[in-house]
């Protein structure tokens, strides 16, 4: 025989309704902190593999330091070195300095692609100005007719 269940007392409904809104109210907290987290822990790896990157950068510029270091205390070097950077000179010499080809050839290269634009423009400008004279003398004929 089948069990009557026995109707559910108010005491009963009010505890059921109370437990399982807080029991969701605690899962759904729980679920938003581990996502929380896993976004934080994610951000923290990224963060972590681009300050690898950086640090290892540091140690590759502070051991060409320390060999410049090295090298300027030779004073021959120091003297080559000086006279390339700082334009000092010995007796009797002429100092001659020579742009860089490299920046001149950037700065011809960008100067040619600005002209390039202007002419482009200009030619846009011109071109339908010459559209507008056309159009114009058309609707003029067709008026007049």
């Amino acid at each position: 025989m089948a069990k009557r269940r026995r109707p559910m007392t108010k005491a009963a409904k009010t505890r059921l309704v109370v437990f399982g809104s807080l029991s969701i109210i605690v899962i759904i907290a729980f679920v938003f902190s581990f996502f929380k987290y896993s976004a934080n822990l994610y951000q923290l790896t990224k963060e972590k593999e681009i300050l690898k990157r950086d640090l290892l950068q540091l140690q590759e510029e502070a051991d060409d330091l320390k060999i410049e270091i090295t090298k300027l205390q030779d004073p021959e070097y120091l003297a080559k070195f000086a006279r390339e950077n700082y334009l000092y000179s010995k007796e009797g010499e002429l100092i001659i300095k020579i742009n860089d080809t490299q920046e001149v050839l950037n700065k011809t290269q960008t100067q040619i692609e600005n002209n390039q634009s202007i002419i482009a423009i200009s030619l846009g400008i011109v071109g339908l100005i010459f559209i507008y004279i056309i159009l114009r003398t058309i609707f003029k004929k067709k008026s007049v007719e």
